[in-house]
């Protein structure tokens, strides 16, 4: 059967695509209305390009690309996209070289508003907070379906208490969307969403993606100084606890060149040792040592003050019969 013209250029432009970006984005495009599209695909000129179309004219060209051009990163993408079903559903492609958290931002800034509408699956926990609603007490026979406690309050119906009436992949039923309408609360939010992203062979989840510099930096840290701990108690020299152990052996020397007449010149021992001994090496600290002795000293002297006099101790040590 001959292929269309159409189908070849859809493949030239996706194999183009491949060879020119390292990252392939997997973005779902649920509730997103074209408009929004428009308006993802002006921002990202120069940074990414999107692709959509039949998932399964997709899949044949990734598996002929690992047919013919017979590499390791054609083959594990055929592995990945076609034998694992990734290319599936509502799902469009963006191509990229940039961060991720550049495109992610792009998607973000087009984030659209909705109300809950019936049927409609929930992306996220939806809870009608505690409060004054203005509806007339008529309207309780909402809220008993729901089991929301409520009260009358001024005339008007009162939520007593924090209610959460969707969690995360709930459907939205009659009742529910009609008390969301009511109150005038729309608490879904639509956009472009990442679902996942193939880098050199490896595919990304969107937890993956979550993790930021910062919260990699916090567990490299915390990972080294559990390891220095870990060093320093058991006595395993390592490369984490090699720095400390030079520390406190050059304050060792240094104490022992105070204590004696002992001096060295290295790394200005020398003038440490006569900064110590002269009270120059504490001056930064002087201050706030300082100052608590004094505030210390001036109850103790109140109380010297106030202490009672010699004969007034007599009468403490015959009992306090007098």
């Amino acid at each position: 059967m001959p292929v269309s013209e159409e189908k070849k250029e859809y493949e030239a432009n996706m194999n183009r695509l491949l060879d020119t970006y390292q990252k392939v984005i997997f973005c779902s495009l649920d509730n997103v209305t074209s408009q929004q599209m428009h308006n993802v695909r002006r921002d990202l000129r120069g940074k990414a390009e999107l692709l959509m179309g039949k998932k399964t004219m997709q899949r044949k060209i990734i598996s002929r690309r690992a047919e013919t051009g017979n590499t390791e990163a054609d083959k594990a993408m055929k592995a990945k996209f076609c034998d694992d079903n990734v290319l599936a559903g509502n799902v469009v492609l963006a191509f990229t070289n940039a961060p991720i958290n550049e495109i992610t931002e792009v998607f973000n800034r087009y984030r659209v508003q909705a109300p809950a509408r019936i049927g409609a699956v929930s992306p996220c926990d939806v809870i009608i907070p505690a409060g004054n609603t203005g509806m007339e007490p008529t309207q309780t026979s909402f809220f008993q379906a729901l089991n929301i406690a409520t009260k009358i309050n001024k005339g008007t119906v009162e939520i007593v208490a924090d209610k959460k009436v969707l969690s995360t992949g709930d459907r939205v039923d009659n009742s529910t969307a009609a008390l969301l309408q009511k109150l005038k609360i729309s608490p879904f939010y639509y956009a472009v969403d990442v679902q996942q992203c193939w880098e050199k062979g490896v595919m990304f989840t969107k937890e993956d993606l979550s993790v930021s510099d910062a919260d990699l930096e916090k567990q490299i840290f915390g990972a080294i100084t559990n390891m220095t701990g870990l060093s320093l108690s058991t006595g395993v020299v390592t490369e984490c606890s090699f720095p400390h152990l030079i520390a406190d052996a050059f304050k060792n020397l240094l104490a022992a060149s105070v204590e004696t007449d002992y001096e060295f010149e290295e790394y200005e021992g020398k003038k440490l040792r006569a900064d110590i001994k002269s009270g120059k090496s504490a001056a930064a600290a002087a201050p706030a040592k300082a100052e608590a002795p004094d505030k210390a000293a001036a109850p103790v002297e109140d109380k010297k003050k106030a202490a009672p006099p010699p004969e007034e101790e007599d009468d403490v040590g015959l009992g306090g019969l007098f």
